[in-house]
């Protein structure tokens, strides 16, 4: 009996040890990771609640994170700027981006399109580094992506009774939301939620409400009221500043299903 126990207690320690270590930049990644990985490994989230994807400086134990990971999931050195130069030292064929090529709009999770092609790659990267849990990732890719599948036909269909009517989107944030919705929607107010509104981008803005039928200026929760309240002015616009990374969101494989639901919800409510 009690050979039994130390043999069962040998072979968990065993799978402990083989399965990889994996670190993920963002909430939602690391909830595509964590559901592609259930039963073999628990990955581990880098930015904490409070931490700017954009701005960010490591503390010493993240650092220890990212030198000791089999693998570091990211979305693109342009945009978590604080770990860009710590993966110049690390080996590419340790990391996994969402997005492959330098762009000015690395918002691509909001698009389940580009997810479910994500979660492909990562189940093919994580069967090449665990070869012992292939069979695992397979399964639990195939329940993703069934349930992305759903989860796309679900918003599409309540987004489907709104898409004439049009959204003035503040930055580039969701251009891969709305695009992948179908819905109508203006140029963007900025090209980034990080650029400096200036004066002829107040201008334009205002303008684009007064000449159009659009019912709902969409921001995202890092645009500054002050700038939402100076575009609005005197117009009555619908506004929603939404959280597109979802803080306050548990982290885990539910994660980024109640993100897009809740995405879903608010953008409708202003509409």
């Amino acid at each position: 009996m009690i050979f039994r126990v130390i043999l069962i207690a040998f072979l968990f320690s065993k799978n402990a040890i083989g399965a990889p270590d994996i670190v993920v930049s963002i909430n939602p990644l690391h909830s595509i990771v964590s559901a592609l990985t259930k039963g073999i490994t628990t990955p581990k989230l880098l930015l904490k609640t409070g931490q700017s994807a954009h701005h960010f400086h490591l503390h010493p134990a993240q650092l220890s994170l990212l030198e000791k990971a089999d693998l570091i999931v990211l979305v693109h050195p342009d945009f978590e700027h604080g770990i860009a130069k710590v993966l110049n030292h690390i080996k590419p064929n340790k990391q996994l981006r969402l997005n492959q090529k330098s762009q000015n709009n690395h918002h691509s999770w909001l698009d389940i399109n580009h997810i479910q092609h994500f979660a492909a790659a990562l189940r093919d990267k994580l069967k090449h580094i665990d070869m012992e849990n292939k069979t695992i990732y397979q399964q639990n890719f195939k329940l993703l992506n069934q349930r992305l599948e759903q989860l796309k036909s679900t918003v599409k269909k309540k987004l489907s009774i709104y898409s004439e009517v049009q959204v003035i989107p503040f930055s580039n944030a969701f251009a891969y939301f709305l695009k992948a919705n179908n819905l109508t929607h203006t140029p963007p107010i900025t090209q980034s939620h990080a650029q400096r509104l200036n004066i002829k981008a107040i201008l334009n803005g205002k303008r684009t409400i007064k000449n159009t039928q659009a019912k709902c200026l969409l921001s995202s929760s890092q645009i500054p009221q002050k700038q939402i309240r100076v575009i609005i002015e005197s117009s009555n616009i619908n506004t929603v500043s939404i959280d597109i990374i979802g803080a306050g969101i548990p982290p885990g494989p539910q994660h980024y299903f109640q993100l897009i639901q809740n995405i879903t919800h608010r953008l409708i409510q202003c509409l």
